[in-house]
């Protein structure tokens, strides 16, 4: 019992639920914060310039785009030492507004990610395939 109680505890601290420090205490380290103070990551200095309107939306996609694939591309107001979060949320906002955004910032975000684009019904995605060409591939199969 006293090793199971144990082993729970010592899951719970390094999983992060442990109690957390009292508010107002500060982090460890040479560069301590405030708890509740700490920096932002780069992509939420985005977010909030975009919903303070000091950036576009498209703009932001794009800045967001640089932070996760090519951070030497981002302004350095937006540049952060705080980790991001996973990219998959960045790549599925991006396909779902594609067409939202400008031109210019498509054909620089399209060298990272390429938006999916929905396959016509009626589109076999083969090449434009002759009557005799078809008629040749059947007799082969004969």
């Amino acid at each position: 019992m006293r090793v199971t109680c144990a082993l729970l505890l010592a899951l719970a601290f390094v999983a992060g639920c442990a109690t957390p420090p009292p508010a107002g205490s500060v982090t460890a380290g040479a560069d301590a914060t405030p708890l509740g103070q700490r920096p932002d990551d780069s992509l939420t200095l985005i977010d909030n310039a975009v919903s303070v309107g000091r950036l576009d939306y498209s703009t932001g996609l794009l800045y967001k785009v640089y932070v996760m694939f090519d951070p030497e591309s981002l302004p350095a107001e937006y540049r952060s030492d705080v980790p991001s979060k996973c990219g998959t949320p960045l790549i599925q906002e991006v396909q779902r507004n594609w067409n939202v955004l400008t031109v210019e910032h498509r054909s620089e975000i399209s060298q990272y990610i390429q938006p999916v684009t929905a396959v016509d019904r009626t589109d076999t995605q083969l090449d434009e395939v002759s009557r005799d060409r078809l008629d040749g591939e059947r007799e082969k199969l004969d």
